[in-house]
């Protein structure tokens, strides 16, 4: 049994409101269910750390047959590996994310720790270590702790006892709102459709005001990353041109489009110049970019770089399925199922609207001309501030009006 919490948005109306008689009234309550759902798994957060020369088919085919597959792929991060001799070598960080029922914990922690030996002993050695997140509710847990008609119900009740103390009955269903969220793509996994387990209900209500339900359906993108973002940072004091600075990352694919930050510091030895630049490159990419800049780096002190995580295509976003028509065949299929439980009907489309979605902003231009901000102080790296790649959302969704009879 599932503890029902129960906010309210209360409204009551009815003529003459401090008389005692048993007339209706408009209540407007929101029902809300699954609270307290038992946690029934974990997530294990798995980091595979390989040398940077090493691409994502080379991982891909390492960890063939195990439990880090392409659909279980989060992200990759470079990072200093000290545990190297010195100097200190870049290595790149590859995170995995498996959720696990926890009844198979102990299981799944035997499986990651045969996993770790053997990879130890690779032709090319690679590191694996793990933490668990958790306990977590899974979906599956939550939409089964959802159901329809016990929201109807709740919300009916409620409505009654509001009513019940001005003296007064609920009247009919005037207006609902429910919204309902789909996972799309190859890494989504069942159970696909996910309701939230809150419903707005309306009893009685202006009889000019048409009787409708407001579905917000929405489609999230469940799909490994293509791209991986790169950066890199020039600061040299003799380098005043963002030519200059990209003279010295030859062959790395980077251009004047892809700074994103200059600022100057004057310091002890006189005024240092620094260009940050950010580019997201394909995976099949990634091993020559990395490669030339680590070349670069290598040649002049004043170039260093870091992968700083993996994004989307616009491509690849668009390739998923987040038309109009199948956001509302989801509100529709959703609008019959609350109707059916609340056992009111479900008529025509009375409106329908798109959810506002915030659209980045790239830093674009020639900057041929350039006029540096003086920062005067002590220069300290670890104050700076890298932001990530601008990427497009990977969800969309769509309001969707029906009207509904008893």
């Amino acid at each position: 049994m599932f503890r029902r919490l129960l906010p309210l948005i209360l409204s009551l109306s009815a003529a003459g409101f401090g008389q005692a008689t048993g007339g209706s009234a408009a209540v407007s309550v929101t029902a809300t269910l699954g609270q307290n759902v038992q946690p029934d798994q974990t997530v294990f957060s798995v980091t595979v750390q390989s040398p940077l020369t090493t691409t994502l088919d080379d991982l891909t085919a390492a960890l063939k047959g195990t439990p880090l597959t392409p659909a279980t792929f989060s992200s990759v991060t470079s990072v200093q590996n000290y545990l190297n001799p010195n100097p200190p070598v870049m290595a790149l960080n590859w995170l995995f994310q498996l959720p696990v029922p926890l009844a198979n914990v102990k299981d799944q922690v035997a499986t990651l720790q045969a996993l770790t030996a053997s990879l130890g002993k690779a032709q090319t050695p690679l590191s694996l270590s793990y933490t668990a997140n958790g306990p977590q509710v899974s979906a599956t847990a939550q939409v089964q702790g959802c159901g329809l008609s016990d929201l109807v119900s709740a919300a009916r009740t409620k409505a009654q006892q509001i009513a019940g103390a001005a003296n007064r009955k609920p009247g009919n269903i005037s207006a609902m709102s429910f919204s309902v969220s789909t996972m799309i793509g190859p890494s989504a996994t069942a159970p696909y459709v996910i309701p939230a387990c809150s419903l707005g209900v309306t009893f009685g209500g202006m009889q000019q005001v048409p009787s409708a339900i407001t579905v917000s359906a929405s489609r999230t993108v469940n799909v490994p990353p293509d791209m991986v973002t790169i950066y890199a940072y020039v600061d040299n004091g003799a380098i005043a041109t963002i030519d200059g600075a990209l003279a010295a990352l030859p062959g790395s694919g980077f251009t004047a489009a892809n700074l994103y930050n200059f600022s100057a510091n004057l310091q002890s030895g006189g005024l240092v110049l620094e260009w940050e630049f950010s580019m997201a490159v394909p995976f099949s990419k990634m091993k020559d970019a990395l490669s030339a800049l680590q070349t670069a780096a290598s040649q002049n002190t004043a170039v260093s770089f870091w992968v700083g995580g993996t994004q989307l295509s616009p491509q690849l976003l668009a390739a998923q399925d987040c038309s109009y028509a199948s956001l509302l065949n989801d509100a529709q299929a959703q609008a019959r199922q609350v109707t059916a439980a609340a056992g009111v009907s479900l008529n025509d489309l009375i409106s329908v609207s798109e959810s506002p979605t915030a659209t980045p902003v790239i830093l674009q231009g020639d900057f041929s001309q350039i006029i540096p901000v003086l920062r005067v102080g002590i220069y300290d790296p670890s104050t700076v501030y890298y932001p990530t790649y601008p990427s497009q959302p990977a969800s969309c969704t769509l309001v969707a009006r029906y009207g509904i009879g008893q």
